[in-house]
């Protein structure tokens, strides 16, 4: 154990208690990850301020929190203290979140968590944070408006761990964010340092990450890989939950690709009734002309499970018929793709019989 840093492109000197050592290798893969970003302006030292990995640091679980950031973590944290009963404010700079999901789901999960008791303040910026008699936090935002609750959770972004690798040793330079730009083999500037996980940047997914190491170690090693970055499933553990693979309605506009969309409920669905989810739902999205699944988007109980049913019809080339085909056990949320296979073709002339 011990913080590395490049000596030159092939050594790191790797500094432990009261040891140092010198590696040399002919490969490197950096897989160092990220910490939280504290914006200028926000304490550091304070309790009542804190980061996602400060959260061990509350005593308690506060009566109000503001969170800064409305990205994924700020988003799942919200969630969950809401959940709690805190009396959450999410403030950030987008007047639209989440942009890389489907805009309908992020209506609808927004709409959800509004109804928990998560007040939004969107396209608003802090400009500075100011302590109260030791624990309470008032956050003043760029348009004279002042947030107080007990605690405030920074949110506001990640940077790339490596400050401190001495990466100009190596011949790299990271971007603004501490980040390492690479190519679709995770191949760094240097040929022979490879990157990945979070400090690469998006999509900065837990099981990503481990596919990027995979695919970066084969290639360091002349070992052919294959792997499918097109269909890598998002999942986001917000309350509810939100999980997607495949392409969204506005990229499918953007590209001019005809589509239908079929929508299932878990309301309708015998399962969503007895887990008592009256909020999820399931979005499938098809070619109008070939029936080739597009995307799958789900907001409720499971959806992170659910999505690879989708996952795995696209990655084989499945259509939409293979959905109303074939039998799903019942009672269950997988019924969710039948259901909405037939909605969507019952959109199509004669029911979508020319699908084959």
């Amino acid at each position: 154990e011990g913080e590395a840093a490049f000596q030159d492109p092939h050594t790191i000197l790797v500094t432990g208690t009261g040891s140092r050592h010198l590696y040399r290798a002919e490969r490197f893969v950096i897989a160092t990850g990220t910490a939280p970003v504290r914006p200028r302006g926000m304490p550091t030292d304070h309790g009542a301020v804190i980061d996602s990995d400060g959260l061990s640091r509350l005593g308690e679980v506060p009566r109000s929190m503001i969170v800064v950031g409305g990205g994924v973590i700020g988003m799942e944290y919200a969630c969950m203290f809401s959940t709690l009963g805190v009396s959450v404010t999410l403030v950030d700079g987008r007047h639209r979140l989440l942009e890389f999901l489907d805009g309908e789901i992020v209506d609808a999960l927004v709409y959800h968590m509004r109804s928990a008791g998560v007040t939004f303040r969107l396209g608003e910026v802090v400009e500075g944070v100011e302590l109260i008699e030791g624990r309470r936090v008032v956050a003043h935002l760029a348009s004279q408006k002042q947030l107080h609750a007990d605690t405030l959770l920074s949110a506001a972004g990640r940077q790339g761990n490596t400050e401190h690798l001495n990466l100009g040793a190596a011949g790299l330079r990271p971007d603004t964010r501490g980040r390492l730009a690479v190519d679709r083999e995770f191949r760094t500037a240097v040929p022979h340092i490879y990157a990945a996980g979070d400090v690469v940047g998006f999509p900065s997914l837990a099981s990503v990450s481990m596919e990027q190491g995979r695919v970066a170690s084969a290639s360091a090693f002349g070992v052919p890989s294959v792997t499918a970055p097109t269909l890598f499933p998002y999942g986001i553990y917000t309350i509810p939950e939100v999980s997607f693979v495949g392409r969204t309605e506005e990229e499918l506009t953007a590209a001019q690709v005809p589509y239908e969309v079929g929508i299932a409920n878990y309301r309708e669905i015998a399962r969503g009734g007895i887990i008592g989810d009256a909020i999820g739902r399931l979005k499938l999205l098809f070619h109008r002309e070939t029936g080739a699944v597009l995307g799958v988007h789900i907001i409720g109980d499971g959806a992170t499970e659910l999505v690879h049913i989708g996952q795995a019809v696209i990655a084989l080339g499945g259509t939409v018929r293979y959905f109303v085909d074939h039998v799903f056990n019942y009672p269950t949320l997988a019924e969710c793709y039948k259901v909405a296979a037939l909605a969507g073709l019952n959109k199509l002339p004669l029911g979508g019989a020319a699908i084959g």
